[in-house]
């Protein structure tokens, strides 16, 4: 994403705004898919609960279920959130403020993400309860921590490229504002 300055050096406001404008509806539209496919999951996995409780499994099988139906929860709730906070973002607060918020919005790190870290440790769980025996819980465990490794990594690189610009550009401005 080109970074868009004026020949002073300072940020032009309003195209700052429209490319927060686009990317705030494109990550909006993504995480309503996301938390779609999150809410079509969920009562597939209490159903799998239910089968595991009525055909009287192991209690780690139950309890698995269990932890993939929460993790589920909380992945479906997580990006109902994102969806609502990027679908009704107020481009009419003071610009300071508007700059300010778009600024934590496009951080790589935040501490909300917590509930992700949970849903993860809940989705781990109920991954290794249902493969119980060792040398299958071995496997599993490498395979989803090296996967999550990988999407780790590979976010990180598209947010290096595509959300960083943006926000060092609104960083930039907020300095230019707080400055005068």
């Amino acid at each position: 994403m080109k970074n868009e300055t004026n020949n002073n050096g300072s940020v032009n406001l309003e195209s700052l705004i429209s490319r927060l404008r686009n990317e705030d509806q494109r990550y909006s539209r993504l995480s309503k898919g996301i938390q779609i496919v999150y809410f079509v999951l969920l009562p597939i996995y209490v159903l799998l609960l239910i089968v595991h409780i009525i055909e009287d499994s192991t209690w780690y099988e139950i309890f698995g279920s269990v932890c993939f139906a929460l993790s589920m929860l909380i992945f479906a709730l997580f990006f109902r959130r994102y969806y609502k906070e990027y679908k009704y973002v107020d481009y009419a607060q003071p610009t300071l403020s508007m700059l300010k918020d778009a600024a934590f919005r496009y951080q790589p790190f935040q501490w909300r993400m917590i509930w992700l870290v949970l849903a993860l440790a809940f989705m781990d769980i109920g991954l290794s309860l249902t493969t119980f025996q060792m040398a299958y819980t071995v496997l599993v465990q490498i395979l989803f921590l090296g996967s999550l490794g990988i999407a780790i990594i590979i976010g990180y690189i598209i947010w290096w490229f595509r959300y960083r610009p943006l926000r060092m550009d609104t960083l930039k401005l907020i300095k230019e504002i707080e400055e005068d």
